[in-house]
């Protein structure tokens, strides 16, 4: 995949194409593929951690593209008695700009585009890593280059990433996506619950044969992750208990609840732009 050259200015996603294998070759392990059914693909991911936003993201009824190590941002920094001072580079292949300015380069974890027009560029790290300087002065970068576009910026750590009952509900879903089931025990559910929102429990037992609940169970866990049926993954862990809706009734994200102002931190600024200009405060969500 040819890469294309980058503009700091442009907040339209389409400019950017850049090849995962060839930003990650050098990133030590194993990828992770992570099927993405509404894109048509599998998102290709760098650790467990990136795994685990993945499936949320890809699962999320509001997000409409997804792309991993979506592009390099480049910038210099040089070091000060106050802290680093960063600017952002508009070049591609950045001349170097010489003693004591270092150019380097980041690439964030992922560029999601939502249905009501939103951008979010979302890093990925583990908690522990934060407060250590070089990864402070990357995610300065990456809100400053964020914030040039109009986009938002997140920061999402283990915590965020297990708290509740999202990524379990979601990782439960995702077996039952393949399914061979009764053609009309498929298309019995749905007409059920379109007369009336009910339980899991309810409608395996409006099934009366006992040797047929199983069946119902994943014949109703199938219907949800293909959209026929709809739940809210966040709220418990799926049981009898859970409510059914159908499909296309229930839209849900992690932005304004799992991984939303409830758990915001930040981290306090600690370098200034080229031009003097204070680097906002980071808000880690």
């Amino acid at each position: 995949m040819t890469t294309r050259s980058v503009s700091t200015t442009s907040g339209d996603t389409a400019d950017y194409s850049v090849s995962t294998f060839r930003l990650r070759r050098r990133t030590p392990g194993s990828f992770v593929l992570v099927p993405f059914p509404k894109g048509g693909r599998s998102i290709r991911c760098q650790g467990q951690l990136e795994a685990a936003a993945a499936v949320i993201l890809a699962n999320c009824s509001t997000v409409t593209s997804i792309k991993e190590q979506p592009l390099k941002i480049h910038y210099a920094w040089r070091e000060t008695a106050s802290g680093p001072v960063i600017q952002l580079l508009a070049q591609h292949s950045p001349a170097r700009l010489g003693a004591p300015w270092r150019c380097t380069y980041i690439v964030p974890d992922f560029l999601v585009q939502s249905s009501d027009g939103t951008t979010r560029l979302i890093e990925i790290k583990p908690a522990d890593k934060l407060q250590k300087p070089d990864v402070q002065r990357k995610l300065s970068v990456a809100q400053r280059f964020a914030d040039q576009n109009g986009w938002r910026f997140l920061v999402v750590t283990e915590r965020e990433l297990k708290r509740g009952s999202l990524l379990g509900n979601l990782r439960l879903l995702s077996r039952y996506r393949r399914l061979i089931a009764d053609a009309s025990l498929l298309d019995a559910i749905p007409a059920l619950v379109a007369q009336q929102p009910t339980s899991l429990g309810n409608l395996c037992a409006h099934f009366i044969s006992p040797d047929r609940l199983h069946e119902v169970r994943t014949a109703v866990l199938h219907l949800v992750v293909t959209g026929r049926l709809d739940i809210d993954p966040r709220l418990e862990p799926i049981s009898n208990s859970t409510l059914l809706h159908p499909g296309g009734s229930i839209s849900w994200e992690p932005f304004d609840s799992v991984w939303g102002p409830s758990g915001s931190r930040t981290v306090e600024p600690f370098a200034s732009s080229a031009n003097s200009v204070p680097i906002n405060s980071l808000s880690l969500t």
